[in-house]
Formats: structure tokens, C-alpha cells, sequence
């Protein structure tokens, strides 16, 4: 284990809490998903896509469409319970007029919301860390090298790109918590507020490492209009 940052974390975790407008929508969405917990009606199905994608700005402007993929998907309440991660690539990809779109965002979020304990969410910013880890040499056993023979290694550009495989991008979020001592003290959705709490908090300069002691006093409400 490189360095524990649970305690770091509880820091950053009560100050994500003051974030208000995040913290309400996260009660709606999860108050939503338990009330309708599966997909047998498609009405609440269409609820839960569109409110996802306005709060987390997911950029998804057929809706409608998304909703009529979701709702055809064979078993797809079956597979969300086990946590199967091809569900993840299935409901991202989505032909609008002849023409093929991947929602990864989008979909991470949506069966996180379902089943928290077997998707993590990926956005730009967990992305960012874990590649910014990689190029520190702080993220074994991948390796930083432009060389395309080694094992584990990858160049900056490469790795980003290769964590929207999503399998790939869960072993390197288990191996994230592991290396810094979170695995086992904190849930995926508690790691990625933690993650993109910090990064919120501190801006550009964030650093994982680095994150305590962290002035709460300098901790702002962010509106939601802002996205994730």
C-alpha cells in the first residue's frame, strides 16, 4: 500500500456534505431509484433517465430514446443485481439516426445509481486522478512508459483512453482503493464523492496526496448548474 488516506478522506467527505445542492439531488435520485427500483414501468424508467441526465449534465438530448434502449434491454434488473459490467457498454451505446453514440458517463451513472456496490462511476475528473497517479508512479502495478512491449504500461494519452473500457476502469478503481487504503472502509459512490469533492475543493492544484488539512471555512456552495 502506497499511503492510507482514509482519514484524508473523512476530511474531504464532511466537507463534500456542505455542498447542499449535490447532497439534495443525490437524495432525490436515490429516493427515485428505491421507490422504482426496477424497470417494469417505463414511465418511472423515463423519469430516472431524464433526472440523471439534467442533474449530471450528461448531455444525452434523446431522452426518449434512451429510455425505449433501456426499457428493451433483456434482464436488465437481473443483470444490474449481479453487477454485470457489459451492461455498462450496452446501454451506452445508442444509435440516434443512423448514427452510433457512446453515453459511458451517462450509463456508469445510471446502474451506480441502481446497484452502488458494483459500478463505479467514471466522469472526467476520477479519470484525470487516476491518470495523473499513473504519470507520478504512484498507481502499481501500472506503469508510465512510451514503450508498447511492457506490461501494464501505458502512455498518458493510452491509459485515459483504455479506462472507457469499463472492466479495465473498475480494476483501476479497485487497485486506486487498495493502493490507498480505501478498499473495504469506503463504498465506490464514497470514493468518487471523495475524489470529486476534493478536486471541487481545491480546483487545479488538487493532488490526492495531499489533501489534508483542508480549511473548511473555504468550503462553498457549487449550484448545480455547474454539472459534474
Amino acid at each position: 500500500m502506497i499511503k492510507d488516506l482514509y482519514a484524508d478522506s473523512q476530511k474531504v467527505l464532511d466537507a463534500y456534505k456542505k455542498m447542499e445542492s449535490y447532497r439534495i439531488q443525490e437524495n432525490i435520485l436515490q429516493c427515485l431509484v428505491k421507490e422504482y427500483p426496477d424497470h417494469q414501468n417505463k414511465a418511472a424508467v423515463e423519469v430516472k433517465v431524464k433526472l440523471l441526465n439534467l442533474l449530471y449534465s450528461t448531455y444525452i438530448l434523446a431522452t426518449n430514446r434512451m429510455t425505449d434502449h433501456i426499457f428493451e434491454i433483456k434482464e436488465v434488473d437481473k443483470r444490474l443485481k449481479s453487477g454485470d459490467k457489459s451492461l455498462v457498454k450496452e446501454i451506452a451505446t445508442l444509435t440516434i439516426k443512423s448514427k452510433d453514440y457512446d453515453f459511458y458517463s451517462f450509463a456508469t451513472k445510471y446502474c451506480a445509481y441502481h446497484n452502488p456496490e458494483a459500478f463505479p462511476i467514471y466522469d472526467n475528473i476520477v479519470a484525470n486522478v487516476l491518470t495523473k497517479l499513473l504519470e507520478e508512479k504512484n498507481l502499481p502495478p501500472y506503469t508510465c512508459t512510451k514503450k508498447t512491449n511492457v506490461k501494464n504500461g501505458y502512455n498518458k494519452k493510452s491509459f485515459h483512453k483504455k479506462m472507457r473500457d469499463y472492466n479495465f476502469y473498475t480494476q483501476v478503481y479497485d487497485t486506486f482503493m487498495k493502493e490507498y487504503g480505501l478498499w473495504g472502509k469506503l463504498s465506490y459512490r464514497k470514493v468518487d464523492a471523495y475524489i470529486w469533492g476534493a478536486y471541487k475543493i481545491a480546483g487545479s492544484d488538487f493532488e490526492i496526496e495531499k489533501l489534508a488539512p483542508i480549511d473548511k471555512s473555504k468550503i462553498v456552495e457549487v449550484r448545480i448548474t455547474n454539472g459534474k
